[in-house]
């Protein structure tokens, strides 16, 4: 038998404040070893047991469980009550061939405001990077004892406990295993730091709290160090915590944008997010293009949310188009122009402008939006006086501005010219916006980059040609192939418009997913958006339907006592009411309201009694 006794707790680090065990003990091979501290006593012994199926902590009940094993029990006393009883805990199977082993307890001041410690209890189940098992297991205020369970850890070893604010309040921190392999590798992956409490058997989150954000801002500057430092390889599982944390510190936008210039474009079909993943469909019954992982922002902001991270408004809101491919930074929010850059516009000083400003560029293809939205409104009859119309009030705009005529022997840009030119877009927009209704309106009014991205979706549906560049100009053949998918998904119209249904069933994360309802299957995730309006109607009048039909059938008994006026409606209401839930009771209640006197019956009975009585006490009786 080995005992750890109580230890002096080492001053806490700078960089990691890692409290140390008031006592530890490792099991090991030994049948029994005991920790002693502050007044608590807990042992971890293995016991023969021909109970070996029976639900322990880190089993579930097991029907075929073998006859007889070997069980590994935590028994806890209380040395400051000494007439008080032991608890004792079953654990697990333990030993070889038993899936646990390495078993190890250490005893901490978890609650402040327990007097006794409490034990955390680790096993080891074995596997590649796989797996520690921890509870904790403390006494509650009435003085009973309880097991909390901690999530299931890929890290070797006890949980590791930390005073972060180095206020005497230790906290549990773990990470966020869901980043593990989704992104990269499991060597590439880098995990969001959890920071928890713990009181009277519960377990409260804090990481978000303010006291710890200089600690975490302070490991996130060491991962990155970590990250360059190792030749930034797999940049996406590196991006994929750096954004989270950010967010943790409420700095999501900044993060954001420094994925955006550092992420890695290509698809690797090992790793990321798929439309399948998104439903949690089975992978069957997914097309190889649902299977495929989607652009990485895109993913990102889906599992982020998800996983707790960002609101559905954020992911809603944030770019999607990376601003630097495969982790060159060239700089956050880069847009082109609606033409060729390629080679360089001549005398034409607003073309210039556009090609080497991605402000001014950005707010023309705001305008595009609009305008081409308003040109599959009005349809080809109108596309020459809306065009003629447009290039008239552009040139208002840039002469407004001070900008030069296309050909005109002076293309120099004044001064200012950038800002001006983006408020008279601007104005334009708005005027344009205000003639589109219906799916028109809602495509024109979405974010730019997600306009962008639903046109870069149906690149890789197939539904425009490979190598088509997203620019968020919807021409005809943007059109063409936004009709066919309407038309081979079954929405409901095939107008041509992204209305937002339809670009939340192309691009789920381009309107605030539903996570509730991810895990429906369908066969398609492009088929239910658009039809749950059709759904919830026709399914809310059925089952309105059948609850009326269920209500009226329940109490045919009393409606048919009330219909024949039977002088026992009350008693009939009761048997329906209480026992009509039983086919018995329904039949007894039934028979009754068909059997009792009715009211007119019994008057016409009373009726005649009393004329018999009447003609018995009559002259003529007495005589």
């Amino acid at each position: 038998m080995t005992i750890a006794f109580s230890a002096a707790a080492s001053p806490a680090s700078a960089a990691v404040p890692v409290v140390a065990p008031l006592a530890h003990a490792n099991l090991g091979e030994r049948s029994q070893v005991k920790a002693l501290s502050h007044g608590l006593e807990a042992t971890l012994q293995v016991r023969l047991s021909h109970q070996c199926g029976m639900a322990m902590v880190w089993q579930p009940a097991d029907q075929h469980a073998a006859a007889s094993c070997s069980v590994a029990q935590l028994v806890v006393r209380d040395l400051s009550h000494p007439r008080s009883a032991p608890h004792t805990f079953l654990l697990s199977p333990y030993g070889p061939n038993s899936g646990y082993g390495h078993m190890e307890m250490s005893l901490y001041q978890l609650d402040a405001a327990s007097p006794l410690p409490q034990v955390i209890v680790s096993a080891y189940t074995g596997g590649a990077h796989c797996c520690e098992l921890s509870s904790i297991f403390g006494q509650m205020p009435d003085g009973t004892w309880r097991e909390t369970s901690l999530e299931q850890s890929e890290s070797d070893g006890m949980p590791t406990i930390v005073d972060v604010a180095h206020d005497g309040t230790v906290e549990i921190q773990g990470v966020d295993q869901s980043f593990f392999y989704t992104f990269a590798s499991y060597a590439g992956s880098f995990a969001p730091i959890t920071l928890q409490r713990y009181h009277a058997g519960q377990l409260a989150t804090v990481t978000r709290d303010p006291a710890y954000r200089a600690y975490l801002a302070g490991r996130l500057a060491a991962a990155r160090k970590e990250w360059v430092d190792g030749g930034q390889s797999e940049p996406n599982g590196f991006l994929a915590y750096y954004v989270a944390t950010q967010a943790q510190l409420g700095a999501f936008a900044q993060g954001w944008h420094y994925m955006l210039a550092h992420a890695e474009s290509s698809r690797d079909a090992t790793f990321g997010i798929s439309i399948c993943d998104m439903r949690q469909t089975d992978e069957k019954k997914c097309t190889p293009a649902e299977r495929r992982p989607m652009p990485f922002p895109q993913g990102l902001a889906f599992f982020l949310q998800k996983q707790g991270y960002i609101t559905p408004e954020q992911a809603a809101a944030v770019p999607l188009t990376l601003t630097a491919q495969d982790g060159k930074d060239s700089g956050p929010g880069q847009y082109g122009p609606d033409f060729s850059c390629d080679p360089p516009p001549d005398h034409n000083g607003v073309a210039a402008m556009l090609c080497h400003d991605s402000d001014a560029a950005r707010h023309e293809l705001l305008f595009d939006q609009v305008y081409y939205a308003l040109r599959q409104q009005v349809g080809r009859d109108g596309w020459k006086a809306l065009r003629q119309q447009v290039i008239a009030d552009e040139n208002a705009a840039n002469h407004g501005c001070g900008l030069p005529e296309p050909g005109a022997a002076d293309q120099d840009v004044p001064d200012g010219a950038v800002a001006c030119y983006a408020a008279a877009m601007d104005r334009l927009t708005r005027q344009y916006r205000q003639r589109l209704t219906g799916a028109a309106l809602e495509e024109s009014s979405r974010p730019l980059d997600t306009h962008i991205a639903l046109q870069r979706r149906l690149v890789e549906l197939g539904y425009l040609p490979a190598g088509t560049e997203a620019d968020g100009v919807y021409g005809e053949a943007t059109r063409g192939a936004i009709a066919t998918w309407q038309r081979t998904t079954h929405q409901p119209q095939a107008s041509g418009f992204l209305s937002d249904a339809d670009a939340q069933a192309l691009l789920p994360v381009a309107m605030p997913p539903d996570i509730h309802s991810a895990g429906n299957d369908a066969p398609s995730p492009a088929t239910k958006p658009a039809a749950r309006p059709h759904l919830n109607l026709f399914g809310g009048g059925v089952i309105l339907a059948i609850t009326v039909f269920g209500t009226c059938l329940y109490f045919l008994p009393f409606g048919v006592a009330c219909i024949r006026d039977s002088t026992r409606k009350r008693s009939i209401f009761i048997v329906n009411v209480f026992l009509g839930w039983t086919l018995a009771g329904w039949v007894a209640a039934l028979a009754m309201a068909l059997s009792f006197e009715t009211r007119s019956d019994y008057e016409l009975r009373h009726q005649a009694k009393i004329r018999i009585i009447t003609e018995d006490h009559g002259p003529d009786s007495r005589m």
